[in-house]
């Protein structure tokens, strides 16, 4: 019913992309619904969500079904170029002084994420645009799969150094990996920064 509303009220001349998407669930949860949501909240502090591999998610389910509507209706369609999400996540990282990454899990989000520090490179080697070389400075992984089995899962940030895409130890950078599942450690971590600004202090049950 929310993706109903939200695509069929979506302009065709505006191309679509998943923080775009995102955005306009959280406005309308923003304005529908009680109580806290994720979409909700990124949309209410200005937090864009990206989604990179977009067809392989249930959202990408409800853009498909709804374009075989629009087909029926013969509606003009929407269109979804996922570029726009890489240019605003660029967009987003440029902008910051230092940068760094908590990564949970592995597979596509994650070295999509991890690809912004090439990507800026090649822009400023090949003349399209005058910038500094940004790489992450910090990062946390947690994912259980080893190294040997040789998956783009299991890739250390060690070897993304060797991409350009972490600021090597020796110049400063700082990266923890943690090889465990994220329904153990993630608990922990969330708990522990919630001790640490003082949650459970103010909270009252």
């Amino acid at each position: 019913e929310v993706m109903d509303h939200i695509f069929t009220a979506w302009d065709a001349e505006e191309v679509a992309c998943s923080w775009k998407i995102h955005r306009r669930i959280g406005e309308y949860l923003h304005k529908t619904a009680q109580g806290r949501g994720i979409l909700k909240s990124a949309y209410e502090h200005n937090v864009p969500i990206f989604v990179p591999a977009f067809s392989d998610s249930e959202l990408g389910i409800d853009f498909a079904l709804h374009k075989i509507a629009r087909q029926k209706e013969k509606r003009p369609l929407l269109r979804f170029d996922p570029f726009l999400d890489f240019e605003k996540f660029a967009d987003t990282m440029m902008a910051t002084r230092r940068m760094g990454i908590l990564t949970i899990g592995g597979g596509v989000p994650r070295n999509w994420s991890q690809q912004f520090g090439v990507y800026a490179e090649l822009l400023a080697r090949r003349g399209y645009k005058k910038l500094p070389l940004k790489r992450y400075n910090y990062g946390v992984r947690i994912c259980p799969e080893p190294v040997h089995w040789g998956g783009l899962s299991g890739s250390t940030y060690t070897e993304a150094v060797s991409w350009g895409k972490f600021v090597p130890p020796e110049e400063g950078g700082r990266f923890a990996e943690v090889f465990d599942d994220a329904t153990v450690a993630l608990p922990l971590i969330a708990r522990a920064v919630l001790e640490r600004i003082g949650y459970f202090k103010r909270k009252k049950y």
